[in-house]
């Protein structure tokens, strides 16, 4: 049961730290991250006597026996824990009470919803959202934005995190333009044959078209491993 239960909403506080940007997929429309996410809030119900004020730190046994925020990532397609060589969530506490901090490392898939129009030209805006369960309930982000929204049981506070990616086009340049631009070059040689020398006009006709297929298979193949650069707001 959450702290002052009945009234009012409590204030949460929550925290990312990003670790990597472990992978974007735009065949899935989805990336990947490894992140530590921080919440803290007051709960006067963990209170102790300290003569020097010193806080106390808990592994996540402890987290397991009291009420935490029911936060969750909102278009998740997996996410877990990390659990080597133990759980790696971390719990802190003021001898008031405040503020209450506990730390999570954790790995999250989400959803992107991404725009191919100008690639590969294009950059990409992806977002992770965190929720609670409960509506109206105050949470307030360092380094990120808030909204609200209205759902059947009431209003509800999501706090979302943008990432800008920019894709790099000196790779496609050195992998798919470049090698293409050769191959048509290649193909203007034959001109320069005498038109009845076909047995040296046909392989200079053939071997440019196939490399050019070949180089529109590898890049159709390797679509999903595509070089971004995150620009962090």
């Amino acid at each position: 049961m959450r702290p002052g239960f009945g009234g009012p909403a409590i204030p949460v506080g929550v925290d990312v730290q990003v670790e990597s940007l472990d992978s974007i997929s735009e065949v899935d429309m989805d990336f990947t991250m490894t992140l530590y996410l921080r919440h803290y809030w007051k709960d006067e119900r963990l209170s102790f006597p300290s003569t020097k004020n010193l806080s106390m730190t808990f592994d996540g046994r402890l987290v397991k026996k009291i009420w935490v925020p029911d936060m969750f990532f909102v278009h998740s397609k997996r996410s877990f824990i990390h659990d080597t060589t133990t759980d790696n969530v971390m719990l802190r506490v003021q001898p008031d009470g405040k503020p209450l901090h506990t730390w999570i490392l954790v790995t999250v898939t989400a959803m992107c919803n991404m725009d191919f129009s100008r690639f590969p030209l294009d950059t990409q805006t992806c977002s992770l959202e965190i929720e609670s369960f409960c509506p109206m309930k105050e949470l307030s982000g360092s380094a990120v934005c808030s909204l609200f929204f209205l759902c059947p049981p009431g209003w509800y506070n999501r706090l979302y995190i943008n990432f800008t990616l920019r894709r790099h086009i000196f790779f496609f340049l050195l992998q798919t333009y470049f090698p293409a631009t050769l191959m048509v070059m290649l193909s203007w040689v034959s001109f320069w044959i005498d038109r009845r020398a076909v047995p040296a006009r046909v392989p200079l006709g053939k071997k440019p078209l196939k490399c050019t297929f070949q180089i529109s298979e590898n890049t159709s193949n390797s679509f999903q491993i595509k070089p971004f650069f995150p620009n962090w707001p």
